[in-house]
C-alpha cells in the first residue's frame, strides 16, 4: 500500500505544482505534507473497518421539504406551450 501512496502523492503534488511556483524547499515540504495526510487517512479508513467488522451502509433519511405559499403559486402559473406561436417568437427575440 505504500506504493499506492507514494503515486498519489506523486499526482496529487505534480497537479498542485502545475498550477503553482514552488522553490524546492516549499516542493519538499508539500511533498512530506501530503505523504503525511495520505498515511494517517489510511489509517483511519482502515482502523475503524478492522474493529467493528463490515457495516452496513446506513439508509438516506427522507426529508420532507416544506413548501411555501409563493411557492405553490408559482408553481401552479402555466406558461405557453411548447408549440405556441407567442412562445416561439419569445424563443427567437430573447438575449443570450
Amino acid at each position: 500500500m505504500a506504493s499506492e501512496i507514494l503515486k498519489l502523492t506523486a499526482q496529487i503534488v505534480m497537479s498542485h505544482v502545475s498550477m503553482t511556483e514552488l522553490t524546492p524547499a516549499q516542493l519538499m515540504d508539500e511533498v512530506k505534507e501530503i505523504y503525511g495526510l495520505l498515511v494517517s487517512l489510511e489509517g483511519a479508513v482502515a482502523g475503524p473497518e478492522s474493529e467493528a467488522g463490515m457495516r452496513r451502509p446506513r439508509k438516506p433519511r427522507k426529508v420532507k421539504m416544506a413548501m411555501s405559499d409563493e411557492a405553490r403559486s408559482v408553481q401552479a402559473v402555466e406558461g405557453p406551450a411548447v408549440g405556441d406561436p407567442d412562445y416561439l417568437d419569445f424563443m427567437e427575440h430573447r438575449e443570450g
